[in-house]
């Protein structure tokens, strides 16, 4: 059968909406994208005989009977410790609605595309070594109990609405965590009754075995779903084409792993080792949903994805295991069938995303119950790459009310933005305030302060020409309109190399000094700033000095311990990080270094200071690092940079 390409980009446009429930389920991902198509028989009828097994087997796909038993025989079950009857009356609510007909005729996820048409694959490049042959595929009939049916039921009007996925069960302190695909669970689509169901073999149960659900459902738990944010953009990143769910216990109030015994264990593979000697793929072809089973060596793809080829795993793989060391029942854990083309254009070859520490991440939150990612409100590193200006202030009317800060963006296409704070050390979605065009492009230093004396910041802008315009009060309504000229335009001005405005020592409390460092390394601050123009200037530096040509990035914080004047924080050319205490009273004398020369912080493009968590003092860093990496260091103090917390992932490239 042929997988059925896509565009990726028409596919995944849905994926904004997150909100996860059970039985009331919008789970996470992009409108399927059906690398696998159905096949013949995927329009089956709702309702088959119990004896019933799909009878196309692919080319290269062996049936094996069953070899006995694959659960231990019947008997009394004890419930796992904590379980409440409510957890077994959901999973009793759930069994009656999976009917073994239902499980049967449910449809994989990845065909339920209305209109798509299978295509000839792009011819595959011979690949050398074991992995370039097609090793054959069997079925194991009697099932394998860390593998099974990942089942939703879909309420967006489909006319297949019980549809599945392949998953499998990972190893942990909660004993039900279950790992699948993340593009098996469709974005901004309503979902319920999903649920994991282990060791799942199609067809009739012979005399001494356990049926079809050996172990019984095991229904997700609300909100329980653990996936990427960069897969929850509206591109999502096929690196991380994963999710760890977290499951219930089943009716008989048995957990995952009391049930099954150990689960598969997460294991890390780095890039260098992509390529192994030895790997299981398992997963449940659409049809017969009776589980394939191929053994053959793995090899890198791309650097970044693992690539196996296995005869007949077309679609309703998705999510399945690739396992290393497996024993018949278990193994180590080293990809899931997604990644690449959501897990490839062609049945025999299928691909895994790199598991590293991304999927560890998520196995963590799952474990520690931490708060699943949400869709990043700052875009992605693509996005980012083209930031030119980044200041920070007190803009937004809700910033204002909780003193928190905000980040205003001027981007290289002249438009400027304004991101709120959340007051946990992040942003919001940005708010238009200039559309892009040339006029912010002649912008060549801005800075923000408190220059009108009132509590909503400024904006002040050295052109290009020299002039100095000072935007008053900007928010979320004014925006840029209220503009006042300080200065037209002049020759002086043009030398303005930075400007950075603090509370630098003018006499008041009021952000309003202006440090500015000039063409020729000279250092003035400007005290007390205002609507009617500069005032007082000091000189910091004197002209042709040998030490100031090299800063690049300047910011004011409250670094230092002591409270009053603000702190001037310095980024230089060859990596050195200093914090300059006081300098109203102190200059340039109480110097703190953060960083040695020759640091990674030469490569950072872009800083600025800001109190977006933990108070109201301005000590969170926020700096933008190559690849269009946004990272915010917060709480830093004249000694140490504060903890790091990635807003934005570099670009992959």
């Amino acid at each position: 059968m042929k997988r059925i390409p896509w565009v990726r980009a028409a596919a995944v446009s849905g994926c904004a909406s997150i909100a996860l429930a059970v039985p009331a389920l919008a789970a996470h991902q992009a409108s399927p994208p059906a690398a696998r198509t159905a096949p013949s028989d995927q329009g089956a009828q709702p309702s088959l005989p119990s004896g019933f097994r799909a009878p196309d087997v692919p080319a290269g796909v062996a049936t094996v009977p069953p070899s006995g038993p694959a659960t231990p025989s019947p008997g009394p079950v004890k419930p796992s410790k904590g379980v409440t009857q409510e957890e077994i009356r959901k999973a009793q609510e759930l069994e009656r609605y999976w009917t073994p007909e239902r499980i049967r005729a449910a449809v994989p996820v990845d065909a339920v595309r209305a209109g798509e048409k299978g295509q000839d694959p792009p011819s595959s490049a011979g690949v050398a070594g074991r992995s370039a042959v097609f090793a054959p595929s069997h079925q194991v009939a009697s099932g394998v109990a860390t593998v099974g049916v990942f089942l939703i039921r879909s309420e967006d009007g489909s006319a297949t609405p019980n549809q599945f996925c392949s998953a499998s069960a990972v190893t942990s302190p909660t004993k039900s965590l279950v790992l699948t695909a993340a593009h098996c669970l469709k974005g901004g689509k309503s979902y319920r009754n999903v649920a994991f169901v282990p060791g799942y073999r199609g067809g009739a149960s012979q005399a001494g075995q356990a049926g079809e659900r050996p172990y019984g459902l095991f229904p997700m738990e609300l909100g329980k779903v653990w996936i990427d944010e960069r897969y929850l953009s509206s591109s999502p990143s096929d690196d991380v084409d994963f999710a760890v769910l977290r499951v219930g216990p089943n009716a008989q109030g048995q957990l995952l792993e009391d049930a099954i015994g150990r689960g598969n264990t997460l294991t890390a593979v780095p890039a260098a080792d992509l390529a192994r000697r030895e790997v299981t793929l398992m997963g449940y072809p659409g049809g017969q949903k009776t589980p394939l089973q191929c053994t053959n060596a793995t090899r890198a793809f791309q650097g970044r994805f693992m690539e196996i080829s296995c005869a007949g795993f077309r679609t309703g793989v998705s999510g399945g295991p690739f396992l290393e060391g497996f024993d018949g029942s278990r193994g180590n854990l080293v990809g899931a069938i997604g990644g690449y083309k959501t897990g490839g254009l062609q049945d025999d070859i299928s691909y895994s995303s790199q598991f590293d520490k991304d999927v560890f991440r998520l196995y963590q939150q799952a474990v520690t119950d931490a708060a699943p990612d949400t869709v990043n409100p700052l875009g992605g590193a693509t996005t980012w790459q083209h930031a030119g200006t980044v200041l920070t202030g007190r803009f937004h009317s809700d910033s204002v009310r909780n003193n928190t800060g905000d980040l205003v963006v001027r981007w290289s296409d002249g438009e400027v933005s304004l991101y709120p704070g959340n007051r946990a050390y992040g942003l919001r979605k940005d708010i238009q305030l200039v559309k892009k065009g040339p006029a912010w492009k002649k912008a060549k230093a801005v800075t923000a302060g408190e220059f009108t004396g009132n509590s909503t910041d400024d904006l002040l802008v050295r052109w290009a020409d020299g002039k100095l315009t000072l935007y008053k009060d900007v928010n979320e309504t004014n925006k840029l309109t209220q503009a006042i000229q300080l200065k037209g335009p002049n020759g002086t001005w043009t030398h303005a190399e930075s400007v950075t405005a603090g509370r630098f020592g003018g006499g008041n409390t009021r952000r309003d000094d202006l440090v500015v460092r000039w063409s020729d390394a000279e250092m003035t601050l400007y005290t007390n700033v205002d609507g009617r123009g500069l005032h007082a200037e000091k000189q910091l530096a004197k002209r042709k000095n040998t030490t100031w040509s090299h800063a690049r990035d300047s910011v004011a914080g409250n670094f230092a311990a002591t409270a009053g004047d603000q702190d001037l924080f310095v980024r230089w050319s060859d990596g050195e990080v200093t914090v300059y205490e006081n300098i109203a009273a102190k200059g340039f004398k109480a110097e703190h270094r953060l960083r040695p020369a020759k640091s990674a912080w030469r490569y950072s493009s872009l800083v600025t200071a800001g109190a977006f968590g933990g108070g109201t003092r301005q000590d969170d860093l926020l700096a933008l690092w190559p690849g269009g990496k946004l990272v915010m260091y917060g709480d830093t103090t004249a000694n140490a940079l504060g903890r790091e917390r990635l807003l934005v992932p570099a670009r992959i490239s």
